[in-house]
């Protein structure tokens, strides 16, 4: 057929307007060249914390965690504290991540990405800072909860001691008794070792507890931070490259598309 084309005339097509598809592509290259080096760098600033293990939900989980980082009000206070406040808050807020640690169900990952590495340092770690003070209220009165139950159960101990103490003297003097009938000093003498006996089951209990509370209070964790932030050397984008390269293919496609379209007008009507 007439209206079909064939490979050598694509290629004729194309040879003919190679300098219309060359001039498209390195226009499109260097608009996309200039651009993408007038774009500030962006850096992500992270830290990672762990979450405290006191019984309080709402500060120890992670999803409890990641609303109140991520809300309004907690945001708004840490915007209000930095120094230079160039950007509005929509933008400031939308630079901030807070997102679970894979496999973990206690670390969760704080994030900025900004052109400005040391605001964005101060940033994670006035989040941080603001967090742990919110916190730190829980976190005492559930240690002073563990403290007083152990101070309780040390003194509970103390009596018991002294209880047994006493029963014990109670036993030798019934031994030491020749007043007494035998089978009443062997009544009293048996009353008194099951009472001994029950004290020293309650002492034994009392020290269980007791060590299981120290162990509590050794293990007891506010917010650590597992990795602090720090200013980043290398920017996350913009992808220069990328933006050249992906600039390139399409100007060389708009170009071709336009070597056809020209050449087709350019066709005597029949």
């Amino acid at each position: 057929m007439d209206d079909e084309i064939d490979l050598r005339d694509i290629f004729r097509i194309l040879w003919k307007r190679r300098l219309m598809i060359i001039g498209v592509f390195v226009v499109a290259v260097m608009i996309a060249g200039v651009i993408s080096f007038t774009l500030p760098s962006v850096y992500k600033v992270s830290s990672i914390v762990a979450m405290g293990n006191f019984e309080e939900p709402v500060y120890t989980s992670q999803a409890s965690a990641k609303s109140i980082m991520l809300s309004d009000q907690f945001l708004q206070e840490v915007f209000l504290q930095l120094p230079n406040k160039t950007n509005d808050f929509r933008k400031f807020k939308g630079s901030i991540k807070v997102e679970s640690v894979k496999d973990s169900d206690r670390l969760i990952e704080i994030s900025v990405e900004t052109p400005d590495r040391e605001e964005g340092k101060v940033i994670v770690e006035k989040m941080i800072l603001l967090y742990a003070n919110l916190s730190e209220h829980s976190y005492n009165r559930y240690k002073m909860i563990l403290s007083d139950e152990l101070a309780a159960t040390q003194e509970r101990m103390n009596i018991i001691d002294l209880d047994i103490n006493q029963t014990k003297n109670a036993l030798q003097d019934l031994q030491n008794d020749s007043s007494s009938s035998a089978v009443q000093a062997e009544i009293s003498f048996s009353r008194a070792l099951d009472r001994l006996n029950g004290m020293q089951s309650q002492r034994s209990a009392l020290i269980d507890r007791s060590l299981g509370l120290q162990r509590q209070l050794e293990l007891l964790r506010h917010l650590d931070v597992v990795q602090p932030a720090r200013e980043p050397m290398v920017p996350i984008g913009p992808r220069r490259v990328l933006m050249v390269v992906i600039a390139g293919m399409l100007g060389l496609m708009v170009g071709i598309f336009t070597a056809f379209l020209r050449e087709s007008l350019a066709r005597p009507a029949k």
